[in-house]
This record gives C-alpha cells, structure tokens and sequence, in this order.
C-alpha cells in the first residue's frame, strides 16, 4: 500500500467518526427535548388541575352525600335526611290517690229529753292530724228517727277531752219515723289525741233514736 492511500483511509476514517459523532449528539439532544418536553406538559397538567379544583370541604360533604343516596337507592336502603324536629308531649300529672277511712259509733240509743243528753257506749277517741295527716278531711253521718212521724231528732258529736261541741257535728231529722241516714257538713277536730261522744235530743218529747253511726276521714 502506498502513501497516498493510507492517508486516503485515514481521512475516511476520520470522516467516518465525525459523522457518528455528530448522529450520537442529535440522538442525545432529540433525548434531552423530549424529556424537558414531557416534564413541562407534567407540570401545565397538574397546574391545570389544581386551578380547577375549587370544590371546598362543603362542595365535597354535598357530593358525598349524593353518592351516599345514590348508593342506597340501588341497595334499596332508605335515604338519609335532616332529623325532623318533633314537639314535646306534656302528659297530665298523676293526681295522688285518695283514701278514705271510717271510725264506726255502735247503737242504737233512744231518748225523750228536750236537753242534749250524752249517748252511752258511743266514745271514741282521734288523732286526725298524726293518723291521717294535716290535709285530712272529716263529716259524720247517723241513723236516726222521730217517734210518731212527729217531731225533730237531733243529734252532735262533742269533744269530752275539752268539754266542747265539734263544730258542724249537728244534724236533724224531722217528722220520719224510719231509721234515716243523716250526714254531717265538713267537721272540724282539734288537734291531739282526744276522746269524742255522741250526744241526742227531741224537739217536743217524743222519742227519738240513734241507730248508728260513723266518722268519715278523706286522706
């Protein structure tokens, strides 16, 4: 091989290296465009979308519920919906329960005297306010009759402990010869533990009678 041909070869050689060069550095600027290419789309995208998501926390609540609804629609479950506010009932206080006692006056006992005499075997003794309590309330009633459908009977109760008569205790029955239930109007007792008799009257001497009797305690 003579000179002139080796220093052809060379040169194509060269040449040859230049070109490769020149091919490699193209690829890697093509490489390095697209990458910066890419990544600038990457960045406009996520840009773009935070600009548009102005949906704040009640925005995204609604479309919760929304779902949710839909949701149970399909599954065909009951959709929820604000509490409905409902007004309070007021029921009727229970009133207390009342009782009633009676304290019985055995009889019976006749009298022709136009005096209040006492009737014997009738005492008996009360403590309204400690047995029944301060709100008690009190009456009397008695069978009594009038001999001869003529005349008027009467009869009381009276406070032996203190020697007074219990105020409303009179009661009366005119021209009836037949035992008749008579009742009293309320009754007032005084307080303590005090004992209590029956006494009787006619109007004109005709006899009358005391069947029996009985103090009515409400409590």
């Amino acid at each position: 091989m003579n000179r002139q041909s080796i220093v052809s070869f060379i040169g194509k050689f060269i040449l040859i290296i230049n070109l490769l060069g020149l091919i490699i550095l193209s690829v890697f600027v093509v490489l390095i465009y697209q990458k910066f290419t890419k990544q600038e789309k990457l960045v406009t995208t996520t840009e773009g979308t935070k600009e548009n998501d102005t949906c704040g926390p009640d925005c995204k609540a609604y479309i919760d519920s929304a779902i949710l609804n839909i949701s149970q629609k399909d599954k065909g479950l009951p959709t929820t919906s604000p509490a409905s506010t409902t007004k309070p009932t007021f029921l009727p206080t229970a009133k207390p329960k009342t009782f009633i006692s009676y304290i019985p006056i055995a009889g019976p006992a006749t009298t022709t005297s136009t005096t209040w005499e006492d009737v014997s075997g009738t005492d008996f003794n009360l403590d309204l306010n400690t047995n029944y309590g301060p709100n008690a309330k009190t009456s009397w009633e008695a069978f009594i009759k009038v001999a001869h459908n003529n005349g008027q009977a009467f009869a009381r109760l009276i406070d032996v402990t203190h020697g007074i008569v219990v105020n409303g205790s009179e009661i009366s029955l005119i021209d009836n010869s037949n035992l008749t239930q008579v009742s009293s109007g309320p009754l007032s007792f005084w307080s303590g533990n005090n004992q209590y008799r029956v006494q009787l009257k006619s109007l004109n001497s005709f006899e009358v009678t005391f069947g029996s009797g009985r103090v009515k305690i409400t409590y």
